[in-house]
């Protein structure tokens, strides 16, 4: 008996020890927390390898430096990416200038307790054209006009949708010009057949990618691409008695 109570405080003087050190093993080593921030670069560290960042929005671990400076270190493996309307190209740290727009995804490393240092994985460098100089566009909506007629032919619509160059005109009608080299297709399910503009329908849904000519006071909307919706035949209500 008095053997197996040495055993069981030996045991219990063990489990003291080891506990609280694996318990103490196991806080260091935990997983870094993630973070993300939003905002504007204020300037690059090069020998430092990091950034400085004035904060706008973010995660909550970035919460306590909105409206502040945050330094954010680059990581080894970091990807540096420049952002021009939704294209994304790789650049390096040195490429980064002071007010660019930035959002940065990382982690937190806390192995300094009371000193987190925000490590970048993710650094994106957004840049957007400015809305007039823009010379892409798509837009969607209800056809209400094709003029066959004109010099150029044209097709026009109301837009219920369009990218950043025509955000100020939804709502309002748009005439696209059509030339010979446009591509214009009707849309049935999942099938594109070529159609002509002569074929277009009033009333019919139709989207549009086209080309901005600036060069003249009013720009120029022409189409490259028009897809319009086929209409869709109703199914008869069966008839009382059938």
């Amino acid at each position: 008996m008095k053997k197996l109570v040495a055993t069981a405080l030996a045991l219990a003087i063990v489990l003291a020890i080891v506990v609280p050190a694996v318990a103490r093993s196991a806080h260091a080593t935990a997983p870094a927390a993630g973070f993300t921030a939003h905002g504007t670069v204020q300037n690059v560290i090069r020998s430092a390898g990091a950034l400085r960042m004035q904060v706008d929005a973010g995660s909550q671990a970035v919460r306590p430096f909105i409206g502040r400076s945050l330094a954010v270190r680059v990581g080894k493996k970091a990807r540096i990416l420049l952002v021009t309307d939704g294209i994304a190209r790789l650049i390096k740290l040195a490429d980064i200038r002071p007010g660019d727009p930035v959002a940065v995804a990382g982690r937190v490393d806390r192995g300094q307790p009371g000193s987190p240092v925000f490590v970048a994985q993710t650094i994106r460098i957004i840049e957007r054209t400015p809305t007039k100089e823009l010379t892409v566009f798509g837009c969607g909506g209800p056809v209400t006009a094709v003029d066959l007629a004109g010099t150029p032919t044209t097709l026009t619509l109301t837009l219920n949708s369009a990218t950043r160059a025509l955000w100020n005109k939804l709502g309002t009608s748009l005439s696209v010009v059509v030339t010979p080299t446009s591509e214009i297709g009707l849309k049935s399910g999942t099938t594109v057949t070529p159609i002509t503009l002569s074929q277009v329908v009033v009333g019919q849904k139709a989207w549009v990618h086209g080309t901005i000519d600036r060069s003249q006071a009013t720009p120029v909307f022409t189409a490259t691409q028009i897809t319009v919706q086929a209409a869709t035949t109703p199914t008869p209500d069966p008839s009382p008695g059938t």
